[in-house]
């Protein structure tokens, strides 16, 4: 039954995916043992707002959400998802945020970049609602030489890294009429390419920087090249006891210099730069 989890099955809603999740997330300890360990290094790379204790961290939004696992661990978030469900509070389309200009100190999506159809109009509308100085932090499926084969064979979600963003990137990032924008997956809130953040974030970097000048690179970090595919994430397999999970860490560590070829993850960091002063 949980085989394929993350994407819906015939006669199933998007809601139903979530209901799997939300179990597939209960009955195997190593998966919230891999993700506590992704929300911990989000939020350990939160900006920090002196001027608002006990709220240290300002406003923080999580955009998709899903089943709500990171208010498990950051209870101090206002969690959204395009699928309206009983884990959120509040149903947000990502490409056309609800949120009043220079709003939020901090936004924080896990597994989201690659389901997005116009990412590129994200990105515009995070530079928008976030405050100068504040964070996009994201962790992304990762494709290595080695990662790349096993998503390609095993994971439910597709991988293209020939996936072309910046064709239309003028109309994408500002949504002019003029020019119908062209999705670069499917619809539904779980069509995906996996491809996307490795594109976006590595091969397309320069091309990034350029669309998107507001916004440092503050973290670009490859991780997990044991744990999480042996965990068997959401709907595979799971490959390994519980009682080796804290082993196979320390293992992971020492393989680190081999992130590059071996990683599943990344972790992403963007800052937007400070207002600077009227001279």
């Amino acid at each position: 039954m949980l085989r394929k989890a993350t994407v819906p099955q015939h006669g199933q809603t998007s809601h139903d995916v979530l209901q799997q999740r939300a179990i597939a997330w209960k009955q195997r300890p190593v998966l919230r043992l891999v993700y506590r360990q992704y929300f911990s290094q989000m939020a350990a790379e939160f900006v920090v707002r002196s001027d608002q204790t006990p709220k240290r961290h300002g406003r923080v939004v999580e955009i998709g959400g899903g089943a709500g696992h990171f208010k498990e661990f950051y209870p101090d978030v206002v969690v959204t998802d395009l699928v309206p469900n009983e884990f959120i509070d509040l149903a947000v389309d990502a490409l056309r945020l609800p949120f009043s200009d220079q709003s939020i100190d901090n936004l924080v999506l896990q597994d989201v970049i690659h389901h997005l159809p116009l990412p590129l109009r994200f990105f515009s509308e995070a530079q928008r609602v976030l405050t100068p100085g504040g964070r996009l932090v994201m962790t992304e499926p990762y494709i290595s030489a080695v990662s790349g084969i096993c998503y390609r064979t095993s994971h439910p979600e597709p991988v293209n890294m020939q996936s072309v963003i910046f064709a239309n990137e003028q109309n994408q990032a500002s949504g002019e009429a003029a020019a119908d924008p062209i999705p670069i997956i499917g619809e539904g809130p779980f069509a995906s390419n996996q491809a996307v953040p490795t594109l976006l974030f590595f091969k397309h970097w320069a091309e990034f920087q350029k669309r998107f000048p507001q916004f440092i690179l503050k973290r670009r970090q490859t991780h997990s090249m044991m744990l999480y595919p042996l965990s068997g994430g959401f709907s595979g397999p799971v490959l390994m006891p519980h009682f080796a999970a804290h082993a196979t860490q320390k293992l992971e560590r020492l393989l680190a210099p081999l992130a590059r070829w071996l990683a599943f993850r990344m972790l992403i960091v963007l800052e937007k730069r400070a207002a600077t002063p009227p001279s």
